[in-house]
């Protein structure tokens, strides 16, 4: 998705709202032009995701001369966008300094990930695998200015997050919902867009997760959590869980169809060759499933608490991860 969102209101009971701006459809640009020109285009379009984007397109193409990025790159990139949350962005909501010297070691120095994590996190254990008792207690160690930074941030992000609302359980995304938005148009019934395309599905199954997700609806710390573990997996060189869903989708969506995990979930792209040239492109990011109506994003919105303070609110936004500028106005 190319756009900016605007979320709005909050005080004096009013409901929280999302209005999208000045969204473009990328995929009409790709229209008219030979395969190669099309992935030229998406690689300069793209900056968030650009490699993901990239593979998914090479493999819609069908273009043979181009591998496209391999797993390495696209671990790479969803490193980055992980890292420059967990270091930066959500540290300034939260009063804490941005870890800038962490990040710089952590993007530059790959093969001391491991060790990172450990000093990040301040455990041996894998976090993925704690049962609620033991996290609890890894997060407690982040009440003092001496803790590791992980558990201090994650501290605080729990308290910013008590009480906020926008917990959503949804359905994880399917090659059938796939194929039934890409039909769209060819057939009479609207397909339903309510579906969880983040990488939530990825780690619900863990421990921790099930600890924290209970029996209720995955609240915006659970998926923080996830995005913690995504970076972590990602440090220590683990990237099996992430992208194995791939190769099920790609063999239910046969040719024209391209699959990449992305850092924000599943992506597709979606051509229609004639002539040689692309007469249809489509791109379904985790952002426009989310984004639709009934959709993940827009579902927690409709959910957050009136009077939410604004570093809540930041914090819901870092939990969902949309790809495009998000502006809050508390009104």
């Amino acid at each position: 998705m190319i756009g900016t969102l605007l979320l709005r209101g909050g005080q004096a009971g009013q409901p929280w709202q999302v209005q999208t701006r000045n969204v473009v459809d990328a995929g009409l640009l790709c229209a008219g032009l030979q395969p190669a020109q099309a992935l030229a285009l998406v690689g300069r379009v793209f900056g968030l995701c650009r490699m993901a984007h990239m593979a998914a397109s090479v493999r819609a193409m069908g273009l043979a001369e181009h591998t496209g990025p391999d797993h390495a790159r696209m671990q790479d990139e969803i490193l980055q966008d992980h890292a420059l949350a967990l270091l930066v962005t959500l540290p300034a909501y939260l009063n804490l300094p941005p870890q800038r010297e962490s990040l710089s070691r952590v993007l530059q120095h790959r093969q001391a990930g491991p060790a990172m994590a450990r000093e990040l996190t301040g455990a041996d254990a894998g976090l993925a695998h704690m049962n609620a008792q033991a996290f609890e207690a890894w997060l407690a160690t982040g009440k003092t200015e001496t803790g590791a930074f992980l558990p201090r941030l994650f501290n605080r992000c729990q308290s910013a997050l008590e009480g906020v609302g926008a917990a959503v359980d949804m359905t994880e995304l399917t090659p059938q919902a796939i194929q039934a938005q890409l039909a769209h148009g060819q057939e009479p019934h609207v397909p339903t867009m309510a579906y969880d395309a983040s990488i939530w599905p990825d780690y619900a199954h863990y421990p921790v997760m099930q600890a924290l997700a209970g029996a209720g609806e995955v609240t915006p710390f659970a998926r923080l959590i996830a995005r913690l573990l995504e970076f972590l997996a990602c440090l220590e060189g683990r990237v099996d869980t992430m992208f194995a869903r791939v190769p099920p989708f790609l063999s239910s969506m046969g040719a024209g169809v391209g699959v990449a995990r992305a850092a924000r979930g599943m992506l597709v792209h979606a051509v229609q060759m004639r002539g040689g040239l692309v007469v249809k492109y489509q791109i379904l990011s985790p952002t426009f499933w989310h984004m639709a109506d009934g959709g993940l994003f827009r579902q927690a919105v409709s959910r957050l608490k009136p009077g939410c303070a604004k570093v809540s609110v930041e914090c819901v936004l870092a939990a969902l991860n949309p790809c495009v500028p998000v502006t809050v106005e508390v009104a």
